[in-house]
Order: structure tokens, then C-alpha cells, then sequence
């Protein structure tokens, strides 16, 4: 590198005052509307020194000046005087998909997103503090001054404009209104923005039957957010070059939490030099500060975020997101960066392994195999199923299981297993482990080590297991993720027990698989959690439209293969809308509650209640083989509703009308099982209307 682009570099390093989010947006508006020669226009009217390319990707910032610049030569490109705010405007609108978008979504609404202010304009300003005043549903007030050294231009402050407008975007709403009654760059003593958007609006989208479709939308994001990073984790394993691979941990860092720089510092080997990898900033003040973190200094001029670099052969070093001046992280930042510490912790625990001997490249082989494996799962399920497929690739074993801890039950399930024969598994009759039933596993829970047994055992239970399994030597390895106990794996041999001889090589072997599975289990639990938020009902937890009709088609897969039959019931509340009317939406509610621990109550081990939307549900009847027992079913709805609800200590008398169909008889689809189920209910609705007049009639006969 020569002198001259050694010092543009370093001044890029100081220079990082605005995000590029806003200049992507800002080019392509130009692009737009005359091409890439008005493009190039731009770039000269603002003497700008970087090439179109640079100011397109939302990982590069630049200085205040030259982002002002550029918005006045936009505004002089155009025509448009209010081009700088339509940058603003268009910044949420363009980068939708973004990791700051989805943080920010993740929020939940509007005023959660301006709550939260200070910490969302450093992910697109160093120089600029905002702060809320006033938050409420439909309207916010919020202030904007220049940090000390800097000065709010005009078009500055319309940008800022722009970017409170489109927050509603995020959810979906129209642009907010937003007026400056006091400006800063025009002489006032700070920037003061009343933002107000359409609150009725914007609390119909926050109704959890409305947000179906935005929490499915959220689970793909995260979904392939997961699947991308892990994919950038099998890349960056793949690579002999471990310097190249820390330098792409540290942009791939920048990419996923927004901070002008990054700083990787590490000791590939406990008695090395610290080596520093930067993105964002110069050689110098990244040692300055990486050895600062390190001594647990606090950052000089500005806030840092740090995160080992650690896995559980040792500790390696630290991973920074760093502002110079005072700014804000996220708390879910710090779980995305500690991922990519873990990335680096694995890589350089590969690297060491190589190093040691040349007998290690076949287990780096299939832990790395193990890694694909791992970054194409999304559920717990299926991270358990692929590690129960992939670990006996990397240990020699004859059995293996995947056992998850359940925090509310206290104790282990078995989620998946390899090898075992079907005699076996009828030989475990119960398939969970609690603490009382072996003390080593009370004592993983405090201590969690790799535990070995052989046939002989003083431990009643484990060495029941073992001869239930027919295996002469079994190791337990825990799974950790920072201190959270996430669950263990069990592998076994039916032979030659010193296949599982506790040397170093196969404890890290074992290590090694379970330092890979811990986050891909964490993040598999997320995936679980997103998918039952998108599949459950916010008020009862029962099954929303999209589970039941998610488990009605698995319902139904079963039925056309033979495996079973099955029925539909559906629920309807009779005059629910009396209730709300006279008791209010609150005793509705808590009614629907009620209705809905009464209509599971009443249901056999697998059959499932789902709530479809009001007071409307339905049942699916999942083992059964004649209509009349549809009706008993219908009997046991009806009864179910014989006695009154009490609600707020008030009495309250509702029936339930229902109807039902059979599979196949009266459908073989869903749709039409439903037309037949909804027909009967309305049937029943209409017979329950006449029997009161009927018997008036029968009074004054």
C-alpha cells in the first residue's frame, strides 16, 4: 500500500460519522431518476472520493461533510428541495430485510422503536444524540443535538426528518407526520421532532390475530438469518488461512451488529503475542483499545461492547463493537456478536488441533461435516435429529442419543437417538431423566463435565440403561452455552470398551460436538419459540388458524395412509357478543379464557383445540372411527357449558353450539371437513334459536 492510500484509508478509519444505509438509499433515488450518469453527476457536484460501489453497501460510513455534501448535490441533481428527506423516508422502506430492521421490528411497535432512540440513531450516526421526551401510542417527541465537535446542517436535520417519518414502515403502517418546531442548524438550541402516526391503526397490527402473518414473516427472517450464519460458519472453517478467516469473522461482525468498527484480539496459542484484526479502524487505536478490553478498562472517548472469544478447550481473546463517541447496544446485539465470538473461538480451535498433530485432520474433517450438518437445521428437533445422525462420524460408537433439558418438567428428554434397536427402545419405557434419579446428573447440572461409565457400575440407574442398551462403556457429554445447561449426549459401545477410554482425544472430540451444538441448539430453541408464537393464539395458547391448520393436514397425512381416522368439531359461543356488551371486552376475554380450559379439559391425550378467531373453535378429533362418536363428543362440548362461568365474581350462563364431521365420510380435504363441521354448527346454532320459541308456543297453547 503507498503513502497516499494509506493515509485515505486511515482518514476512512477517523471519518466514520454516517452509515452508508443512508447514502445506498440516496444513490439509488438518483439512479432512479436519471441513471448512472446523473450518478456520476452527484458524485462530482460533491466531490466525493469514493466510488458508487462503496457508498451502496450499508457496512461503510462516511464523514458528516461528505454525507452533506452529497444530500445537497442530490437536491441540486434532482430538483427536489426535499430530497434529503426522502432519503430519510425511504431508508426503513429500502432496507427492510436489514439486521437493523429486524432488531428494530423485533421491538414490537412505534412508540418501542422511538423509546428506544438513542440506541437506534447510533446504528446510522455517530455525531448526533437523540433522545425521547414524551412516547405514547400515536404520538412522540423527541430531541436531536450535535455531539461535541460537530455542527447540524439543515439537510442534516431534514434526513433526521425522513428517518422518524418511516418508522411506522417497519410495521407496516403508512409514514408518520413529523414537524420541527425548533431546529438546531437554524439557530435553535437543539432539534425538536413531534412525530405523530395513526395509533387505532397501529394497534390493530399489534393484535396478536392480526399479527399471524408478521410473525410468520419474522420466523423466515430468523430463520435465514440462522441459516446465513451458519453458512458463513462452514466457510469460514473451511479455510487453511486462519488469518484470512479472523479477518472475514470481523466484517462478517460489522455486517450483523452496526457500530463504525470492530475489533478482533486473540492468542492463537496461550503463549502468544495478542494479534489484532480491525475493521473500521486504524492498526494503532485498535491495539490501544483491544488491550484496554482486555485488562477490563472502559473504552476512552466512546462505548464498546465485548464478548469473549472463548470455547471449552480455552479462552482465546475478545470480539469489540466499538463507537468514539457515546452510543448504545442493543442487549440482543451482544447474543449476535457473542456467535460470532464463538465462530472464532471454533476456528481457532481447529487451527490448534492442526497444529498439534496431522492424526487430527480426519476429526476436523467431521466436525466440520458435523457444522453442514448442523447450519441446514432450523427447529431443536432438527438440530437433534442431525447431530444423533452426524456424532457417530466423528466418535466411534454403536449408540448415541440427543437428550434435551425441559426447564419446566426439571429434567432430560430424549429427542433423538442412532443405533438402537426397537427391542431397546420398548426397554425404556420412560424417556426422560430427572436428577433424582441418578446424583451424576446432579451434579452435571453445577458441574458440567464429561462423565464415563463401564458395566459394573455403582450407579443403579445408569447401569439399568446400560443393560437395557446392551452396552459394555458409556460417556455423557454435557452441552453448555455459557453457563445455560441446554442438555447432554450419550454415546455408547456394545464391544471393546476402550473405545470410550477418557483420553484428551476423545474428550475433545466430544468437546468439539458439543461446542458446535450448543448455539445451534440455542438458536434451533429460538426458531421453536418464533414458530409457536406464529402457531398459538396470544390470549388462550390454544392453536391460532395457522397451527390447526398446520396440524390438521399432519392429522389428515395420516388418515390417507391408513394409519387412522379422524374427526372435526366445530365451536361457537352463543350470544358471546352479550358479554362484551354488557361486561366489557376484559370479561370477554377472561370468558374465552375460561372456554377454552374447558373445551381442553375435555379433550382425549391427542386430540387438539384451536381457537380460529372470537369465540369460534375448533377440535380436532384425531383418533376416531364412527360418527357416533363425533356426537358423544358434541355431547361433551354441550355439557361442558352447562355450568356458569364466574367472571370478576360475576355469574355468567353461555352454551356452545357445535357441529361436526368424520373423515373420511363426510371429506377427504380439509376444506371439506370444514364446510361440513362449520354447516352442522350453524345447524345446531338455528335448532338452539327455535327450541325457546318453540316452547313459547307450547306455554300459550
Amino acid at each position: 500500500m503507498d503513502a497516499e492510500a494509506a493515509l485515505v484509508e486511515a482518514q476512512e478509519d477517523t471519518d466514520r460519522h454516517i452509515c452508508c444505509s443512508m447514502t445506498t438509499v440516496l444513490v439509488r433515488l438518483v439512479r432512479s431518476i436519471g441513471g448512472d450518469t446523473a450518478v456520476a453527476e452527484l458524485l462530482r457536484e460533491a466531490a466525493s472520493r469514493h466510488e458508487p460501489a462503496y457508498l451502496e453497501n450499508v457496512n461503510n460510513w462516511i464523514s458528516l461533510d461528505e454525507a452533506c455534501a452529497l444530500l445537497q448535490a442530490g437536491v441540486q441533481t434532482t430538483g427536489d428541495d426535499s430530497f434529503a428527506r426522502r432519503v430519510g423516508e425511504e431508508t426503513l422502506r429500502q432496507h427492510a430485510g436489514t439486521q437493523v430492521s429486524t432488531l428494530l421490528r423485533s421491538l414490537g411497535s412505534v412508540e418501542a422503536v422511538l423509546q428506544a432512540i438513542a440506541q437506534t440513531a447510533a446504528k446510522l450516526s455517530t455525531v448526533t444524540e437523540m433522545e425521547p421526551i414524551e412516547v405514547g401510542p400515536g404520538r412522540a417527541v423527541v430531541t436531536a443535538v450535535a455531539r461535541e465537535g460537530f455542527t447540524r446542517h439543515p439537510l442534516h436535520c431534514d434526513w433526521a426528518t425522513g428517518l422518524l417519518a418511516g418508522s411506522p414502515i417497519l410495521f407496516g403502517l403508512p409514514l408518520a407526520r413529523v414537524q420541527e418546531s425548533e431546529c438546531q442548524a437554524r439557530g435553535g438550541a437543539q432539534c425538536l421532532y413531534t412525530v405523530t402516526w395513526d395509533a387505532e391503526l397501529a394497534a390493530v397490527a399489534a393484535d396478536p390475530q392480526q399479527r399471524v402473518t408478521a410473525l410468520e414473516a419474522q420466523l423466515v427472517a430468523v430463520s435465514e438469518r440462522l441459516h446465513s450464519v451458519y453458512a458463513v460458519a462452514s466457510d469460514l472453517v473451511s479455510s487453511e488461512d486462519v488469518e484470512t478467516v479472523l479477518r472475514r469473522i470481523v466484517e462478517r461482525a460489522a455486517d450483523a451488529v452496526r457500530a463504525p468498527s470492530h475489533i478482533l484480539a486473540v492468542r492463537p496459542d496461550a503463549g502468544a503475542e495478542l494479534q489484532v484484526y480491525s475493521h473500521g479502524i486504524n492498526n494503532r487505536e485498535a491495539q490501544a483499545l483491544a488491550r484496554a478490553a482486555l485488562t477490563g478498562k472502559p473504552a476512552h472517548g466512546g462505548s464498546t461492547l465485548v464478548v469473549e472469544v472463548a470455547s471449552s478447550r480455552r479462552t482465546y481473546g475478545q470480539l469489540i463493537a466499538h463507537y468514539p463517541s457515546a452510543g448504545e447496544f442493543f442487549p440482543q446485539e451482544r447474543e449476535i456478536l457473542d456467535l460470532y465470538a464463538k465462530h472464532a473461538a471454533a476456528v481457532l480451535d481447529m487451527a490448534l488441533a492442526l497444529q498439534e498433530s496431522a492424526h487430527r485432520h480426519e476429526q476436523v474433517s467431521s466436525l466440520l461435516s458435523l457444522s453442514h450438518a448442523l447450519a441446514k437445521a432450523g427447529t431443536s428437533l432438527e438440530v437433534a435429529e442431525r447431530l444423533a445422525v452426524a456424532v457417530p462420524e466423528v466418535v466411534d460408537c454403536d449408540r448415541m442419543a440427543v437428550w434435551l433439558w425441559d426447564e419446566h418438567g426439571q429434567c432430560l428428554r430424549t429427542t433423538a437417538k442412532w443405533g438402537r434397536t426397537p427391542e431397546q427402545q420398548v426397554g425404556l419405557p420412560d424417556p426422560r431423566i430427572a436428577p433424582g434419579d441418578t446424583p451424576h446428573l446432579q451434579r452435571m447440572l453445577t458441574d458440567p463435565q464429561p462423565h464415563f461409565f463401564y458395566r459394573g457400575t455403582d450407579d443403579l440407574f445408569i447401569g439399568q440403561v446400560m443393560t437395557t442398551l446392551d452396552v459394555v462403556a458409556l460417556t455423557v457429554v454435557p452441552i453448555v452455552a455459557r453457563d445455560v445447561f441446554l442438555g447432554i449426549l450419550t454415546v455408547s459401545v456394545a464391544e471393546r470398551p476402550e473405545r470410550l477410554r477418557p483420553d484428551s482425544d476423545l474428550i475433545e472430540r466430544l468437546t468439539g460436538v458439543a461446542a458446535l451444538a450448543a448455539p445451534a441448539i440455542q438458536n434451533g430453541q429460538l426458531v421453536d419459540q418464533l414458530r409457536d408464537k406464529a402457531s398459538h393464539d396470544g390470549l388462550t395458547g390454544l392453536l391460532n388458524r395457522v397451527g390447526f391448520r398446520q396440524r390438521i393436514d399432519s392429522v389428515l397425512d395420516d388418515v390417507h395412509t391408513g394409519e387412522r381416522q379422524m374427526g372435526l368439531l366445530f365451536v361457537d359461543l352463543d350470544e358471546f357478543k352479550r358479554v362484551n356488551d354488557h361486561h366489557g371486552h376484559d370479561a370477554g376475554d377472561e370468558l374465552i379464557c375460561q372456554a377454552a380450559a374447558r373445551l381442553s379439559a375435555i379433550c382425549r391425550g391427542d386430540d387438539e383445540v384451536a381457537r380460529l378467531g372470537g369465540d369460534e373453535f375448533a377440535i380436532i378429533l384425531t383418533d376416531v372411527r364412527r360418527s357416533d362418536q363425533v356426537r358423544a363428543a358434541e355431547r361433551r362440548v354441550r355439557a361442558a357449558f352447562a355450568a356458569p362461568f364466574v367472571v370478576d365474581e360475576i355469574e355468567l350462563s353461555i352454551g356452545a353450539s357445535v357441529g361436526g364431521g368424520l373423515c373420511p365420510d363426510d371429506g377427504h380435504t380439509v376444506k371439506e371437513l370444514v364446510r361440513r363441521a362449520d354447516a352442522a354448527m350453524y345447524e345446531d346454532k338455528a335448532r338452539g334459536r327455535r327450541a325457546p320459541k318453540l316452547a313459547a308456543l307450547a306455554r300459550t297453547a
